[in-house]
């Protein structure tokens, strides 16, 4: 089992979904990021072996993150850190009976 500090959580993500909404001076759509909740959460650095073995599948070019366990995020698609926007790839929860446990997301950067 990976153990984190506390200190590890101290970077922020905003967690939300896309909505259209009408320009009201030109009457375009946009679509726009509605945040829902943030957390806190730490990098997480994969190796060099597992960066090797994820190249030319869809998860390369992609970032694991770790937050603490947060049924919440199950149903999130859409992930902004530092003003620059992630699909959530894939989020692997703990479903453990551990009293702390900790899910990794898994993030992607919007093109």
């Amino acid at each position: 089992m990976v153990t984190f500090k506390p200190s590890d959580f101290n970077r922020k993500i905003d967690l939300g979904t896309f909505e259209s909404k009408q320009n009201p001076n030109n009457g375009s759509i946009k679509k726009t990021f509605i945040k829902q909740f943030s957390l806190w959460y730490a990098p997480k650095t994969r190796t060099l072996n597992q960066q090797y073995q994820i190249q030319g599948t869809a998860l390369d070019n992609t970032k694991v993150i770790v937050v603490r366990h947060n049924t919440a995020v199950e149903g999130i698609k859409v992930a902004q850190i530092d003003g620059v926007m992630y699909d959530i790839v894939q989020y692997s929860p703990d479903e453990s009976n551990a009293i702390v446990t900790y899910d990794f997301v898994t993030l992607k950067r919007r093109a």
